[in-house]
């Protein structure tokens, strides 16, 4: 369906080769395009690419290969509604098995033109449709056909929430939906009004800040499925650089989709004593059961798991049979599958030794080692390098390390 094109308009722009994955793609030249003076922005370029973000779309070759295992899909067929240079959609259709399809889109005509070039290149035409339309009327336009899909992969610069509800009628039943977010300053409490606007949910600023946006950005898409009748379930979650993404599980049943709804509720911590728990919406605690302190509470927000723990470790399998794949990704998906199912809303070292008066911060090592001896539950955070989830609270920690 490629053939024949003529492409006018890539020849105006500055264009290098690099290598992503198992293919090879033509992309903006980010230096050229970027102030000497400045660091390099992909945003500036005419056709967006974000080199930093090779380990975001390293784990999500892991998490649909995993997927396809899991659940014994064939044939599947994939859309990425909002591609740019169209590496991702490249990568899934050339480095995962059972893939049978990719449609890739943008709505700039350049960045169209340079997916054509890019797909041809990596000669995936019998594997590739590539469309240059507006993301939400085509996703609803193939769900009005009834041509719905395996697996669509919602990842545009910025919010995603515009997305989600067209994405999610273009889904199949048990369908694999993924949802980046870019926009972390509203859902890290940074922009609270923002995060109401979007996402209609209060942000925390505290230590797991990062733990209760992917918290509200699940709640978000738990109920945009629930108002169309489908329940969505987060399996898989991870932060990598300025990226935060979560994979769901969609089913069309009302009565899932109601169980899912009553897993919404909210974030309680008190700054005083860090007693941090998640709780349902609205708690009826307003002063902390150990210390009397106001609480502050943020939500509403996903309660549930932020990941399946069969699926995390699936996933890292996936992972480490692909060696091209970035060491970075493999440390994260690592962490990933030690965190899974553990206690949430993560401590770190820092608010340990400041609650406990420490001159200097434990290291992982000692706090690991101090659980062992307290039997209780510990594994450190992909979301947070001085991060740690721990089967007590802080304060009960701090009182040990202060004897």
């Amino acid at each position: 369906m490629l053939k024949g094109l003529h492409l006018s308009m890539t020849g105006s722009i500055r264009l290098v080769e690099i290598s992503e994955g198992l293919v090879r793609i033509l992309v903006p030249d980010l230096e050229y395009y970027s102030s000497s003076s400045a660091r390099i922005e992909p945003a500036w370029a005419p056709v967006f690419y974000n080199p930093r973000m090779r380990i975001s779309r390293d784990l999500s070759v892991a998490i649909i290969s995993a997927f396809v295992k899991a659940f014994g899909r064939s044939k599947i067929k994939v859309c990425e509604p909002l591609s740019a240079t169209g590496v991702r959609g490249l990568r899934y259709a050339a480095e995962i098995e059972g893939i049978e399809e990719v449609l890739i889109n943008d709505k700039s005509a350049l960045a169209y033109e340079l997916g054509v070039q890019n797909v041809m290149r990596n000669k995936l035409n019998d594997k590739i449709r590539i469309y240059n339309r507006e993301a939400r009327a085509l996703l609803l336009e193939f769900a009005e056909k009834g041509e719905k899909f395996d697996i669509v992969d919602i990842d545009p610069f910025g919010s995603p929430a515009p997305f989600v509800e067209s994405g999610l009628l273009a889904l199949k039943h048990n369908g694999l939906l993924l949802v980046t977010a870019t926009d972390l300053a509203p859902l890290f409490g940074v922009a609270p009004g923002s995060c109401k606007r979007k996402y209609f949910s209060t942000p925390m600023r505290t230590e797991f800040s990062k733990e209760v946006g992917a918290r509200i950005l699940a709640a978000f898409v738990v109920r945009e499925a629930a108002k169309l009748g489908l329940a969505a379930e987060p399996i898989y979650t991870f932060l990598a650089n300025h990226s935060l993404r979560i994979a769901f599980i969609v089913k069309r049943s009302k009565s899932l989709a109601k169980k899912f709804l009553d897993l919404l509720g909210g974030a309680i911590y008190c700054y005083k004593c860090f007693y941090r728990s998640l709780t349902s919406y609205s708690p009826s605690e307003r002063s902390c059961p150990n210390c009397g302190s106001p609480l502050m509470i943020g939500g509403p927000l996903w309660t549930g798991e932020l990941w399946n723990p069969n699926f995390a470790l699936n996933v890292l399998e996936r992972y480490s049979e692909r060696s091209y794949l970035s060491s970075t990704g493999m440390r994260i998906v690592k962490l990933i599958a030690s965190e899974a199912g553990k206690p949430a809303l993560y401590s770190t070292s820092t608010s340990l030794a400041k609650l406990a008066g420490l001159g200097d911060e434990p290291s992982l090592k000692r706090i690991a080692e101090i659980a062992g001896k307290l039997s209780v539950e510990f594994t450190p955070t992909h979301f947070d390098a001085k991060g740690f989830r721990i089967g007590i609270q802080l304060y009960e920690l701090a009182n040990y390390f202060r004897g």
